[in-house]
């Protein structure tokens, strides 16, 4: 297991807007970097909503908190869900992998990000700053 994000899809955060989910992700190639928004459904908003407020370092308030896809997932029951996906958290020199659960389609969109190797394949999806 890497005891870094790199090359690792950042999760920055969710937002429901006119009735529909939405996740934010920061990516990283070697030549460009880049925030994306994509469609979730309210499950996977939720999720993220749980991924976000973990804290799970003793740490001074304000310090940044940062969450990364490691690109595993495992189900417990085959065809069940949720699945649960693996999250880098990192505060300041801190960083630990943890397991949360989410829907399948919320682990399937964020591998698909995880296998990018060209920030285009994502031209469809809308930039946000981040």
């Amino acid at each position: 297991m890497r005891d870094n994000h790199e090359g690792m899809p950042e999760i920055l955060g969710t937002y429901e807007r006119d009735g529909m989910y939405f996740g934010v992700v920061r990516l990283h190639t070697a030549s460009d970097s880049a925030a994306f928004e994509f469609g979730v459904e309210k499950a996977g908003y939720l999720a993220i909503k749980r991924i976000l407020e973990c804290r799970p370092f003793a740490s001074m308030p304000g310090v940044r908190h940062s969450f990364y896809f490691t690109g595993n997932y495992t189900r417990e029951k085959l065809g069940r869900e949720p699945v649960k996906i693996g999250i880098r958290v990192e505060a300041g020199t801190n960083g630990k992998n943890f397991y949360f659960d989410c829907p399948t389609t919320l682990a399937n969109n964020l591998r698909w990000f995880i296998e990018m190797q060209d920030l285009r394949e994502a031209d469809a999806l809308r930039r946000v700053a981040g």
